[in-house]
């Protein structure tokens, strides 16, 4: 089994010049392969074509990408990959700098990765099976004192530039708190540090736009499809976390996960937070 390729072969290192080193030029995307199966495989490379545009750099081949990805998934069936394309390394040091070269051929990162904890189990595992509607689990998470700064032409895409999640999640170490909430600096909630939002009230799920800042993530994607008459994206305001009914966060890898506490906001794992996990697992 190899667990990295770097552009096709067994390596688990780059160039030290490469961009994506140097200057987080780049965008990578987190796959979660189940039973064999790469999930939502084109709307990750939908997003990562769309971020290659708005960067400038050269579309990999999804063709290529999917033999990589295959090959390094072989003898995994349950497993995470990630994917990251850099502008790659300049065939000069006179290309040495911020400004993008055109000598240079873009860097493919294909890997696979271990499932974290908890997600060898059954999906339903965070919800009581007998009363799905009061179960006590779920996520304790908290407000991030970072703020989120707004650039339009970076909101949506993945990029190589996480310091600000960096410094948000270096916030706490509370086994206890698994996630971290987001705002932008205008107050308005954005995302977790890793994983999108939605706050569910009268059965209509709300996620704040994303025109602004974050990441648009492909479960949030898939979901504001699935669900697209109950959902609604718009600006979301502090004060409307402690009036929602229902929260749950989402990401590609660890999918639905309810949430049962915001600091000292705590909430119920309803009904609407249960068929979005059950419309999830028929996926």
């Amino acid at each position: 089994m190899h667990d990295c390729l770097v552009n096709g072969e067994i390596s688990d290192s780059v160039n030290a010049a490469d961009r994506g080193l140097n200057y987080g030029d780049g965008l990578f995307e987190t796959l979660r392969v189940r039973g064999g199966q790469v999930r939502f495989w084109q709307a990750h490379m939908d997003r990562l074509e769309l971020g290659c545009r708005r960067l400038g750099i050269e579309r990999p081949d999804q063709a290529v990408l999917l033999r990589e990805v295959h090959t390094v998934i072989a003898g995994r069936p349950d497993c995470v990959v990630k994917i990251v394309v850099t502008r790659g390394v300049p065939d000069s040091l006179v290309s040495r700098g911020y400004a993008p070269p055109k000598d240079c051929a873009i860097t493919r990162i294909v890997s696979a990765h271990l499932l974290p904890p908890g997600l060898d189990t059954d999906i339903e595992g965070v919800l009581n099976p007998d009363d799905r509607s009061h179960s006590p689990a779920g996520l304790h998470v908290r407000l991030c004192e970072l703020r989120l700064a707004k650039q339009p032409t970076l909101a949506g895409i993945k990029h190589l530039n996480r310091l600000e999640q960096v410094m948000a999640r270096a916030e706490w170490d509370e086994p206890a708190i698994s996630e971290g909430i987001l705002l932008d600096e205008d107050g308005y909630v954005v995302c977790g540090t890793a994983s999108n939002i939605f706050l569910v009230s009268s059965a209509q799920m709300l996620t704040p736009r994303l025109d602004r800042c974050g990441v648009r993530g492909i479960m949030r994607g898939e979901i504001l499809k699935a669900f697209a008459p109950r959902c609604e994206q718009r600006r979301i305001t502090l004060d409307m976390l402690p009036e929602a009914e229902e929260v749950f966060l989402c990401n590609s890898v660890r999918g639905i996960m309810p949430v049962s506490r915001i600091d000292d906001w705590r909430y119920r794992l309803g009904p609407v937070t249960a068929e979005v996990r059950e419309w999830l697992d028929k996926q």
